[in-house]
């Protein structure tokens, strides 16, 4: 028995290379039977870029890895084939943490997320559909990611394309995301009697690294 699911394994691993990279073949190995509980922490070389705009101006918020919470967290893992599902891997982003060169924009941008009453925004990653290789990028995988994102106590779900690449047992993710804030019950601000009128629409960009071993 163990023999044959030895040689099974290994059968599947060489399809799978073909098709989705190295990335994808060292997750399934680990994900080939049942679940796996795996140790996530967050890197400082991360980062999480917020870009906004008004008629005026656009403006940029930028939080550094060094600024983002990075304990590690236990997730568990499991892959239905090629898809798979994460569980306890919910990361809070404190406001207070944002910089921006901007210093007005990012006062509008607290005072909007009620920062007071809700000091953290949260981001939280459900799955990932993985989809074929790129041409030309056979150690890189895209994926549909399913994220839960979570703003003054309201959360959404959005599916979101990301690129996904390793070196060693780090993990490079990146993506991006559009949310309009009025999906949150915000409304975008309006100052200076009606001259500055801010966009609905906000762009988060990721750029995470994490170290995930097999705990």
């Amino acid at each position: 028995m163990f023999l044959t699911g030895f040689f099974v394994n290994k059968f599947y691993l060489c399809v799978m290379k073909r098709q989705l990279g190295i990335l994808l073949v060292l997750i399934v190995s680990q994900l080939i039977i049942g679940q796996t509980i795996v140790s996530v922490e967050l890197q400082k070389n991360s980062s999480l870029t917020i870009h906004g705009s008004t008629n005026l101006l656009r403006f940029k918020l930028i939080q550094s890895g060094d600024k983002l919470q990075r304990k590690a967290q236990n997730a568990t893992l499991t892959a239905v084939q090629n898809k798979i599902n994460l569980s306890q891997n919910k990361f809070p982003v404190a406001l207070k943490n944002f910089d921006s060169d901007n210093i007005v924009a990012l006062k509008g941008f607290l005072n909007l997320l009620k920062s007071d009453e809700y000091p953290d925004i949260f981001i939280q990653l459900n799955s990932f559909q993985l989809q074929p290789e790129l041409p030309g990028k056979k150690q890189a995988i895209t994926a549909s990611a399913n994220i839960n994102f979570t703003i003054t106590g309201v959360t959404k779900t959005y599916n979101i394309p990301i690129i996904a690449t390793n070196a060693g047992n780090q993990y490079h993710i990146d993506g991006n995301l559009n949310i309009d804030i009025r999906d949150f019950g915000l409304d975008p601000p309006v100052t200076m009697m009606g001259l500055i009128k801010a966009s609905e629409w906000i762009n988060v960009d990721f750029h995470l690294i994490f170290k995930i071993t097999v705990v």
